[in-house]
């Protein structure tokens, strides 16, 4: 006061967007902080909470507008977002108390909302997030080769893919009467907040030892690089981007993988995204216009673009009648073929397919089929227990006086094993079956 420097509740005035980067500055100077973390903070910020109170004075902001505020949220985004905003909204305005700027916290004194139940959830008529056996067995084989370690050991470890993407040749113990794997170092990309690899996964209960199934050992052991480099990824990338040669071993990307995921999507929506180019734009054509002669096909690909031979538009047209999408229109008139309707896989209507989020759902749901206690299924999930009221379906004292014993970890990979089994069974028959095709066209 004597420097004429204090301002008192004179700082109520400034603008709400100024204690925003004021917190901000704080809030994101933890070293500890997950950059993951900062990215989805920092998109709430600027997407659900400044737009809204922006340049008011923070003084003037009371618990009727952090109410038509939260109001307005709810009916755009979901709930989770909805509380999550709130969160950081209570943050904001305790720094400001703190700091003496305002004397309460309005968003205390607004009730948060509450979870409404969905009515198609409890009827069972929404579509799940994990897969059969069987389903996964469709979806890896509409993966390349060289993603299936990857896929087998994200269904039969249950890891986020960060984890899997930092996972590093000394967390893995393979010659143990128990094979396990360390979730430790795990790699992150946070758009403008860098990418690259952490010491530690997102919780301390991620920090967790994954027992493995024969079938995941197997997986684990193609992918180790050569040499005895204790710091070595166990897996990474195909290489073959820019100044990349192919075969390179490469730093795994949650971007490649999600485009790599939405492919295999695609090959079960629609199995003409395997052809040869000219053969999808030969089913393209007859699919816009109907059907069509192999002359009446030759010069609408001439005008569509580059020019075919009425030879290469007869190939292409028995590549798709072997591959079931087009047919003769009928015996009378065998020259002239139509598509038949695109054979959708059945599994895109029943699950929810997002990326590689979908194995953790599929692993987590493996073991609770199997029988395999919620306590022991979080341990593994790396889930923090939760005490009376939370969500989850362990206890902290739970945790603390029930142990997981050699003898769960056999049950649980004798019941991934056997689920594996099929997953890899169905996938080599149906790569089986897509070989038999191409060789079919060849003659």
């Amino acid at each position: 006061m004597r420097r004429g420097t204090w301002r008192g509740r004179q700082r109520g005035r400034l603008p709400f967007n100024h204690w925003v980067d004021e917190w901000w500055s704080d809030w994101s100077a933890d070293l500890h902080r997950s950059p993951n973390t900062l990215v989805m903070a920092e998109s709430r910020l600027r997407n659900h909470v400044r737009p809204f109170f922006g340049d008011r004075p923070i003084e003037r902001i009371g618990p009727a507008d952090v109410r038509r505020w939260q109001a307005q949220l709810d009916g755009r985004v979901g709930y989770d977002t909805v509380t999550q905003c709130r969160s950081l909204m209570r943050r904001i305005f305790e720094y400001a108390t703190d700091e003496g700027a305002i004397e309460a916290n309005p968003v205390r004194k607004v009730p948060p909302p509450k979870r409404r139940a969905d009515p198609e959830a409890v009827f069972a008529t929404v579509k799940r997030r994990a897969l059969t056996p069987e389903e996964a067995g469709r979806l890896l084989a509409c993966f390349p080769p060289f993603w299936w370690d990857h896929v087998t050991t994200l269904l039969g470890t249950g890891l986020r893919f960060g984890e899997l993407a930092g996972l590093r040749r000394r967390r893995v113990h393979l010659t143990r009467s128990v094979p396990i794997l360390e979730v430790g170092p795990t790699r992150y990309q946070a758009g403008r907040f860098g990418s690259g690899f952490k010491p530690r996964p997102k919780s301390d209960a991620s920090i967790r030892p994954v027992p493995l199934a024969p079938l995941v050992v197997e997986a684990i052991r193609r992918q180790l690089p050569s040499g005895s480099d204790p710091e070595a990824l166990v897996f990474t990338g195909p290489g073959g981007g820019a100044a990349v040669s192919r075969g390179t071993r490469t730093v795994l990307s949650r971007h490649n993988f999600w485009r790599t995921y939405q492919a295999a999507i695609g090959k079960l929506a629609d199995p003409a995204t395997e052809l040869r180019p000219t053969a999808i734009r030969t089913l393209k054509a007859l699919r816009v216009d109907g059907g069509q002669t192999v002359e009446q096909l030759t010069a609408r690909l001439a005008k569509k673009g580059r020019a075919v031979r009425p030879a290469t538009v007869q190939r292409a047209l028995d590549e798709l009648a072997a591959a079931g999408l087009v047919t003769p229109a009928n015996e009378q008139q065998a020259c002239r073929w139509s598509p038949l309707p695109t054979q959708r896989d059945s599994l895109l209507d029943a699950v929810d397919l997002h990326g590689s989020h979908d194995f953790r759902h599929t692993f987590a749901t493996w073991l609770e089929d199997a029988g395999i206690p919620a306590r022991a299924i979080d341990e593994l999930m790396g889930h923090e227990a939760t005490g009376r009221g939370g969500q989850g379906l362990g206890s902290a004292i739970g945790a603390h006086y029930r142990h997981t014993t050699p003898e769960m970890a056999t049950r649980v990979i004798t019941a991934i094993e056997a689920r594996l089994a099929v997953v890899l069974s169905v996938a080599e028959k149906a790569l089986q079956t897509r070989r038999t095709r191409s060789f079919s066209r060849m003659f």
